[in-house]
């Protein structure tokens, strides 16, 4: 079944786009430009199969700006989407809601649309920080030649290797990682609310923060790598790639339980004392259990 994957007011323009995959998973261009076909809701060809106005903004991703017309019917339109990859021709079919602007300001909201991060400055420029942080820690940036539809090296006028970004994680991924050490830092007892626009979260806790969202991080890419992880056999030669899986599978179970509990060693240590004793202490004996007993006291429901 097509996908709804986004919305347009009519009279005014939607950008559709299409991702490609290689056979290994990554982004890969096409062999040429697709060609795009847009549909009206009773299956009118509004659009006929042109490559006019597609373009390629990344590696396999390629953008087609459409103007609805004002007087659209409203509802599903489809676009359709052929190209050929690697020689094998591909047709995806998706679909865009036509609404008028009055329902597309309320009530538009339906499962599964993704969300848009809504940070001011100040939040901004913590995650900034803690960004930059993460990524010298997970070393996942990387660049990798540019080839041709056949797969030759592409170089430039000066004979140098033409490149293009190939990394582990998207900027994005990172931020949600980020996000999950924040929730995890604040959850831990006792409670706290912080927020990536807190100096004391990117300057104090930075180190925490980031190290929470390497261990997210590493979860997730080992059930990438694990699936992977497959015996390659041809022509009676066989060959076992490092089990990356298991090691980082490994990896995030020991920092996990190391992460947590120098949580709750942070999070105690700037637990606030109680607000009727204080740090009142017994002068003649100096014993630490009384103190201790003031404190649990102040904790009693009744």
């Amino acid at each position: 079944m097509p996908n709804v994957r986004s919305r347009s007011i009519r009279g005014e323009a939607v950008t559709l786009s299409i991702q490609y995959y290689g056979t290994d998973g990554l982004p890969v261009n096409a062999d040429s430009i697709p060609e795009v076909t847009i549909k009206d809701i009773d299956g009118t060809t509004v659009i006929a199969p042109t490559t006019t106005g597609v373009t390629r903004t990344d590696v396999g991703l390629y953008e087609y700006s459409y103007t609805v017309p004002r007087l659209a019917e409203k509802g599903n339109w489809s676009d359709t989407w052929y190209a050929t990859i690697s020689g094998i021709s591909v047709q995806n079919v998706f679909q865009f809601l036509v609404v008028d602007e009055a329902s597309a300001t309320a009530g538009s909201i339906r499962l599964g649309d993704d969300v848009e991060f809504d940070f001011n400055e100040q939040e901004i420029l913590g995650i900034n920080i803690l960004l930059k942080y993460l990524k010298a820690r997970l070393r996942s940036s990387g660049r990798k030649p540019v080839r041709d539809e056949y797969g030759a090296i592409l170089y430039d006028g000066y004979g140098e290797v033409i490149t293009e970004e190939c990394n582990v994680f998207s900027d994005e991924l990172l931020i949600c990682f980020l996000c999950q050490a924040l929730s995890e830092f604040n959850m831990v007892p006792f409670f706290t609310s912080f927020l990536f626009s807190d100096e004391v979260i990117y300057k104090l806790f930075s180190s925490a923060i980031v190290e929470g969202a390497y261990v997210f991080a590493t979860a997730s890419q080992a059930l990438v790598e694990k699936g992977r992880d497959f015996t390659i056999s041809d022509g009676g030669l066989s060959y076992q790639p490092p089990a990356l899986g298991d090691f980082l599978s490994t990896h995030y179970g020991t920092w996990l339980s190391s992460y947590r509990e120098r949580l709750k060693f942070i999070k105690n240590s700037i637990r606030p004392g109680p607000t009727n004793f204080g740090t009142y202490s017994n002068l003649s004996s100096g014993s630490p259990a009384f103190n201790r007993l003031r404190h649990i006291r102040q904790r009693r429901i009744v």
